[in-house]
């Protein structure tokens, strides 16, 4: 359930909760007021692009007795894989399906390009080929810059018949005004612990009991988010580097390395830096609460251990800063391409220098 497509491979995947969209989009459909552009939004990793995808099945299926397309599960619609419009769909093959994400080569941005958004236009124009509906999928907003967004406007202000746009965005607040409000907005949840763990197991089914729960809690309810953390080596940096801020002298040389991994530059360490900066919030997060008195939700041992120290170095005051402090760096560090392993070591060894007297 990660939250990003490829636009040309195409697996048709199970979805665990978001009911309450998928409802929304049988019952659009049954009373024929389907609307041209749905805004999925909520936590990267919940399985939004995921469950985008799956709606873009529903829509192009082809062998279904119900012209609105009504055909439900208790959580929502039913979809048969053998159905020649979904078989097209999971081939990535559907004339009538545009999925558009970042390029995954010469983008060191690891932005969607504006030229990709201006192709969508007389994609979305043509008619369909199979006779049924035109659907494109962003993957994801997060990626538009405001020029792209301009661009998308006018798909979004004059919508060709029998088409639907799916966007995707993890962060909607940051999306103009113009572009939220010309579509019907779709808000979803972390899934709990208990959803969360199991699918993580459907997907990563050869990992031990220990490391499925460790990635469940750092997950935070975004299965799609913790199995990132675990193949770009995020996971086990974190576990390094909150050992070494126990530590009563840091080790300023394995900082350093486990920085230079965390940190990687470009479109190709971007979901490692994206980990760091959520563990890293997460940490010291975690560490404001415990420093207030207030009931931590699940944490690792790990975690519990390098929590205890910090908070005997610094106020719980000054955590908060930091926290606000760090996120703001840290969006600000990624965004102007700056060596981000340099500023992971000087942010951690702020982190592990006493603040208090």
């Amino acid at each position: 359930m990660q939250d990003q497509l490829s636009s040309n491979e195409s697996p048709l995947p199970s979805i665990t909760g978001h009911s309450g969209f998928q409802q929304d989009l049988v019952a659009a459909m049954g009373q024929g007021r389907m609307h041209h552009a749905w805004l999925l939004t909520g936590p990267r990793g919940i399985g939004k692009a995921q469950l985008a995808l799956r709606a873009a099945a529903w829509l192009l299926a082809e062998n279904n007795d119900d012209p609105h397309h009504s055909a439900k599960t208790p959580t929502g619609f039913g979809i048969d894989p053998a159905d020649p419009g979904v078989t097209l769909v999971l081939n990535g093959a559907h004339p009538d399906l545009k999925i558009v994400a970042p390029l995954e080569k010469d983008n060191k941005s690891g932005q969607i390009k504006i030229d990709q958004i201006r192709a969508l236009l007389p994609f979305m124009m043509h008619k369909p080929g199979r006779g049924g509906w035109r659907v494109a999928i962003i993957d994801s907003m997060d990626e538009v810059n405001r020029n792209g967004s301009n661009a998308l406007l006018k798909l979004l202000e004059e919508p060709p018949e029998k088409t639907v746009l799916f966007l995707i965005a993890s962060c909607p607040g940051q999306l103009p005004p113009t572009i939220r409000s010309r579509c019907r907005i779709a808000r979803m949840s972390a899934l709990d612990q208990d959803n969360s763990a199991a699918v993580i197991a459907s997907i990563w089914p050869d990992a031990d009991a220990s490391q499925r729960q460790l990635l469940t809690i750092l997950g935070e309810g975004a299965p799609g988010r913790a199995i990132i953390l675990a193949e770009t080596g995020a996971a086990d940096c974190y576990q390094t580097a909150c050992a070494l801020l126990t530590e009563d002298r840091l080790d300023r040389a394995a900082l350093a390395t486990i920085c230079g991994k965390w940190g990687k530059g470009g479109a190709a360490g971007k979901n490692s830096r994206q980990g760091a900066i959520m563990l890293l919030e997460r940490l010291l997060r975690l560490c404001a609460l415990a420093a207030s008195g207030v009931s931590l939700p699940p944490c690792c041992q790990f975690e519990e251990r390098v929590i205890a120290v910090l908070c005997q170095r610094h106020a719980a005051g000054r955590l908060a800063e930091m926290q606000s402090e760090f996120s703001q760096k840290a969006a600000l560090a990624d965004a102007l391409y700056l060596d981000f392993a340099q500023f992971l070591t000087r942010q951690l060894t702020a982190f592990h220098r006493k603040s208090l007297p």
